[in-house]
């Protein structure tokens, strides 16, 4: 096989201008399998790498899609994987690979690839990955999270931010939900956060102070930067840990270094990719555990699955922060 199908973004420009066509079949280098794409997760990542402003730069044409539900259908002979078994992983283009997962086939890496359950379906597997493994790493491995904190999770009405809200009503903690709209509010709801706050319609640290008290924030969880961010940061109590999980606002602040120190604050960066190298073993054994969960009817993903000629219009929706949960495209 000499070419595959994929949507490919021939040159630097917007997302708009992602077009399906042909890609050269990818070769794989050590510690890389090709995936057959099944399913495949969109991100606002995925924007960004469009337009030549994520942190990795991908050599034109490539294919964007950061993660992939699907089988693997091709692998090194000492891989500890096999031909045809079912997988879910992160594509290489977090570090400028060129073959992401809006494509027939994509280019993973072995050390963030994950066996997936046969009771689980690949979109679920794919709404599931990057969302509850980040915020698995971000709580447990980042936060030390403890039962009877009090968590502060903004965007809360998106993929990561539920998952988010899940797993630390499932470590014991007390949740504070910050969503832009009404409609994401009544979602929030459902998995009983202590309070979720319209930021749209109300003042955030009036109304969180109003009901725990002055800057009762143990942990603050944050993937929209700019104003979001630093209100949340007033919020924070003394020692208290915000978590950088993203820039979605596009505004990536400058922190007051001297704020920090007068009120003993911890500012913890979360990029559970690079534990690709760091400790794989440690991914793993936490991704068994999220399955485990979702087995065991723990946690909830909510997602829309979508077809692949929809990808350019629901990324346009991601960005103007129209969607809810995660969007899967199907194959």
């Amino acid at each position: 096989m000499n070419e595959y199908k994929a949507l490919v973004q021939k040159e630097m420009g917007l997302f708009t201008d992602l077009e399906f066509t042909t890609m050269d079949y990818p070769k794989i280098k050590d510690k890389e399998l090709i995936i057959e794409t099944k399913a495949a997760t969109l991100n606002y990542a995925d924007l960004l790498l469009s337009s030549g402003l994520y942190q990795s730069n991908p050599k034109h044409p490539f294919v964007p899609g950061f993660e992939v539900a699907g089988y693997v259908k091709e692998c090194h002979e000492e891989s500890q994987f096999q031909v045809g078994d079912r997988v879910v992983a992160a594509t290489t283009v977090f570090r400028s690979g060129r073959h992401g997962s809006f494509g027939d086939v994509c280019v993973v890496s072995e050390n963030l690839t994950y066996k997936l359950p046969e009771n689980i379906s690949f979109e679920v597997g794919a709404a599931i990955l990057m969302s509850y493994l980040t915020s698995d790493f971000a709580l447990h491995r980042r936060a030390q999270i403890k039962p009877n904190e009090l968590v502060l999770v903004n965007a809360a009405a998106g993929g990561v931010g539920l998952s988010a809200i899940q797993l630390a009503k499932i470590s014991g903690a007390r949740v504070i939900a910050a969503v832009g709209s009404e409609k994401k509010k009544e979602l929030v709801k459902q998995f009983g956060p202590d309070l979720v706050i319209n930021y749209q319609e109300e003042d955030l640290r009036e109304t969180v102070e109003a009901k725990f008290g002055k800057r009762p924030v143990d942990i603050f969880y944050d993937q929209v930067g700019g104003e979001p961010y630093e209100q949340g940061l007033r919020l924070l109590s003394s020692e208290g840990r915000a978590l950088i999980v993203g820039f979605a606002s596009g505004n990536i602040p400058s922190q007051p270094l001297s704020y920090l120190l007068v009120k003993n604050i911890s500012i913890m960066g979360v990029f559970m990719i690079s534990f690709e190298n760091d400790d794989k073993k440690y991914l793993q054994s936490r991704m068994e555990l999220i399955f485990d969960l979702y087995t065991n009817q723990q946690i909830e993903p909510v997602f829309k699955t979508i077809k692949f000629d929809e990808i350019v219009e629901y990324l346009d929706m991601i960005g103007s922060r129209k969607t809810v949960g995660r969007i899967v495209a199907v194959r």
